[in-house]
């Protein structure tokens, strides 16, 4: 079972460096436009991230809704026969959004650009990435398993198959609400460092 899921854990991997190769691609075709309409990274919105004040909690709710949301409903797709094909969306979004932000980030900012994504993905993405790959890759499983591998797995096997796909699935979640509390409550302090350079 783990070899599997290394297996699968790869193709993603594979599918999300073409995502981030293609998020740079597109980042560099639509550079200006990107850059004149996006506020975010403009000098006075810096500023007022830096010297915001964070209500730590509310963002703590705000990012578990929309984590454990989107992992939800790929969770769910993944037991339909359209599984495989969000798997392989959700794998080349989260790549494409890193490609574009490191280089909108990278042409802003330069070096300084690249110490504020990092400072930006820390420490919650030490959880994350692990718990998505496992995510990504137990979802393709379960497609795979229930549409394309033309087994019989008769009713016992189905109720073991989703016995162990409730308790990975509910642990995983577990895992993403951890990183949700770093994502809240280390990270913005990280990030205020960081713009201490700008």
């Amino acid at each position: 079972m783990q070899v599997t899921f290394l297996k699968l854990a790869n193709k993603q991997l594979i599918v999300f460096l073409i995502g981030i190769c293609g998020g740079i691609l597109l980042a560099n075709l639509g550079k200006s436009e990107m850059l004149s309409g996006s506020a975010l990274l403009e000098e006075d919105a810096l500023m007022q991230v830096r010297y915001a004040v964070i209500d730590s909690r509310s963002l703590f709710f705000c990012l578990l809704r929309q984590r454990l949301g989107e992992a939800g409903l790929l969770l769910l797709l993944s037991t339909t026969f359209l599984g495989l094909a969000a798997v392989w969306f959700y794998a080349f979004r989260y790549g494409a959004s890193l490609g574009i932000l490191l280089t909108l980030l990278l042409t802003g900012y330069g070096v300084k650009g690249i110490l504020l994504l990092l400072a930006g993905l820390f420490p919650q993405m030490l959880i994350y990435v692990p718990v998505w790959a496992l995510i990504l890759a137990l979802s393709e499983r379960t497609c795979r398993r229930l549409y394309y591998l033309n087994g019989n797995e008769g009713l016992t096997g189905l109720k073991r198959m989703w016995v162990h796909l409730t308790a990975q699935a509910g642990l995983l979640l577990f895992a993403l609400a951890v990183g949700c509390g770093l994502e809240a409550y280390v990270n913005p302090y990280l990030v205020k460092l960081a713009l201490k350079l700008f």
